[in-house]
């Protein structure tokens, strides 16, 4: 198994994964935004930015955006992506080892990454980021696709060679717990959830491409990820080379107590 940094996860295929994984739908961030309750010199933290996918929706609203990540080539790509934006700045860092600036935000949020931090010290760490009412937001894309014949065949291609992964495997398969572990943590109050839906179609190459730039499949050695790839792209080319996929987009959201 490789070794799962986030740097070695994601910034070897930051391009890749820029070009491939999709976004977040407008109206999600429209609501967010509303939902915050924002003053007009609002501060948002973004947690785990990645190539600046949901950067680059947020940004166009003007306020001050702070975008952290831990892994230097994603930062690259975002860096590069978000030049039109004066109003956003990155770090590189862990978030929950990334020290606090004397100012509070209004808005935290993160996109497909919260996962990755510990929710004891990450929740704690938010908090503490954010002014008292502050508003706290997590969000990640899911998806599934309709039990067809290509469902079954891509199925058995990780039964017979990645049979200790899930199919799809694509998003956080626990983005359901997370409004109980924010409610938990005891610093957060006034916990609402949204679900957005959505569907976008793949063709052979692109979904290839987009299945390596998961984590659990970048992590796989790369013999094994070869055979399943090959098998998948096999699939889709026997059923006219196109894969269609039901996204939901999931919405957490939250004010500091």
């Amino acid at each position: 198994m490789n070794d799962p940094t986030a740097e070695n996860v994601f910034g070897k295929v930051a391009e890749l994964y820029d070009e491939v994984r999709p976004a977040y739908p407008q109206q999600l961030v429209d609501d967010v935004l509303a939902w915050s309750d924002l003053p007009d010199s609002a501060r948002l933290l973004e947690i785990g930015c990645g190539t600046g996918k949901a950067t680059r929706l947020f940004a166009p609203s003007g306020f001050h955006i702070t975008a952290i990540d831990p892994a230097a080539g994603m930062l690259q790509v975002a860096r590069s992506t978000c030049t039109e934006h004066s109003n956003v700045e990155f770090f590189e860092s862990k978030f929950e080892e990334w020290p606090l600036p004397d100012e509070p935000y209004d808005l935290v949020y993160s996109a497909q990454a919260f996962h990755w931090i510990d929710p004891v010290k990450g929740l704690s760490h938010a908090a503490d980021a954010l002014r008292d009412g502050g508003a706290f937001s997590l969000f990640w894309n899911t998806s599934t696709w309709p039990n067809t014949e290509l469902r079954k065949e891509i199925d058995d291609a990780y039964q017979r060679f990645a049979s200790e992964l899930d199919s799809p495997a694509i998003g956080e398969k626990n983005s359901r717990l997370w409004p109980d572990v924010v409610r938990d943590s005891g610093h957060f109050t006034d916990i609402e959830t949204g679900v957005y839906e959505w569907r976008k179609d793949y063709d052979e190459d692109t979904w290839i491409r987009l299945l390596q730039t998961h984590s659990d499949h970048r992590v796989m050695d790369p013999e094994q990820l070869n055979l399943l790839l090959s098998a998948i792209a096999e699939a889709i080319s026997r059923h006219g080379g196109v894969l269609t996929v039901d996204y939901v987009t999931q919405l957490v959201l939250a004010r500091k107590t």
